[in-house]
């Protein structure tokens, strides 16, 4: 009360703190911004690294792929009694075999047919002359004699070109070869020690954080193992469809064919289509417009079937992220590392996914959890 207030009355409003500035919002909204921004820069830092060590980097996640589908036939030769050592070599035997096989076959069924084929392209070219001269573009028939000519020319006037060309292939030959005897090593070597790389790995965490560490490496090795069993089924069936399609048909190169859409059905979305369409164009060139049409319709059905039944009970039970999630992987991951990124990003992301709801749903303390090995 004050001198102005009159005995007995009640003590006028008070006067308000003036406002602090900034304002709660801005502040939380400027707390949450460096923060994104410290983190912005470790991410993208962590990426530029990455990017300068792909040479060990993309073999080490191939290694994890590969061992990963054989995981189940090392665990068949542990359970029948064999030892670390001769299990994991019995499985590298199985997969050699397995893999020269297919390899053997393909280069063999494609010597055999590629005659076949030039010799389709070259009665075809008449009749494509002949549709360019008569059909609706109405070209001038000597410009269409002189293309061959034309295209001589080009190659010849480019030959510098052509040749940097050449020895950037040549040197690109050189790291994919040295990325598969990488690749092999460190499978062999995840193969026959994997729990014990784990188990040492796990010892760098702080010790009340292990089991939640744990339980994440857990999730995502059995994500990665899932994914990779899942996706050589629907790249199985791909095949499948393909080369029974092309041999009904009487396309030559049916089984290169048929194992290249194969090979395509890793890259989510894409990779399916994409070598599709080359055997479309192998149909179109060989027996005409009618089986070109036969094999597009074949593979909207077999996308469809994939999509509608494989996807979601053969990969997506274990591989939960969403369509716009796959996208914005494939996309970074084929800008940094091209086609071998378009491979890794889905697996990679689900990986990180599980693992991080798993350690979200893992507490900070409790036993620790035997080291993945299936």
């Amino acid at each position: 009360m004050t001198l102005l207030d009159e005995p007995g009355s009640s003590p006028g409003p008070k006067a308000s703190a003036p406002t602090s500035y900034p304002g709660p919002l801005l502040r939380i909204a400027g707390d949450y911004a460096w923060r994104l921004l410290i983190l912005g820069t470790i991410v993208y830092f962590a990426v530029k690294l990455l990017t300068h060590l792909y040479l060990a980097v993309i073999p080490f996640l191939v290694a994890l792929l590969v061992t990963a589908l054989l995981r189940p036939i090392l665990n068949f030769f542990l359970r029948r009694g064999l030892s670390r050592g001769l299990a994991t070599l019995a499985t590298l035997l199985v997969a050699v075999v397995v893999l020269g096989g297919v390899i053997t076959l393909v280069v063999i069924r494609a010597a055999e047919q590629a005659p076949q084929l030039g010799d389709e392209i070259n009665s075809l070219i008449p009749q494509v002359k002949r549709w360019l001269i008569t059909g609706p573009l109405q070209l001038n028939p000597a410009s269409v004699s002189n293309l061959s000519k034309t295209l001589s020319n080009d190659v010849s006037k480019n030959s510098s070109a052509i040749a940097s060309t050449a020895l950037s292939t040549g040197k690109t030959a050189l790291e994919v070869l040295g990325g598969i005897v990488l690749v092999l090593i460190l499978t062999v070597l995840l193969l026959f020690d994997g729990p014990r790389v784990w188990s040492f790995l796990l010892r760098g965490a702080p010790a009340p954080a292990r089991p939640r560490v744990d339980a994440a490496g857990h999730a995502a090795w059995q994500t990665i193992s899932h994914y990779v069993r899942g996706t050589l089924v629907v790249a199985a069936f791909h095949g499948i469809v393909i080369a029974v399609t092309l041999t009904i048909l009487g396309i030559p190169l049916a089984f290169p064919l048929a194992v290249l859409v194969g090979l395509g059905s890793f890259v989510p979305l894409v990779g399916a289509v994409a070598t599709g369409l080359l055997a479309v164009g192998v149909a179109g060139l060989s027996k005409g417009l009618v089986a070109a049409i036969v094999v597009v319709a074949v593979l909207l059905i077999d996308n469809q079937i994939e999509a509608h039944v494989l996807q979601p009970f053969v990969v997506g039970r274990y591989v939960r992220i969403h369509p716009l999630a796959v996208v914005l992987a494939l996309t970074a991951g084929a800008l940094l590392f091209g086609i071998v990124g378009a491979i890794m990003a889905v697996p990679t992301v689900a990986c990180i996914n599980s693992a991080v709801r798993a350690a979200r749903d893992h507490p900070l303390e409790g036993d620790l959890i035997p080291p993945p090995d299936g």
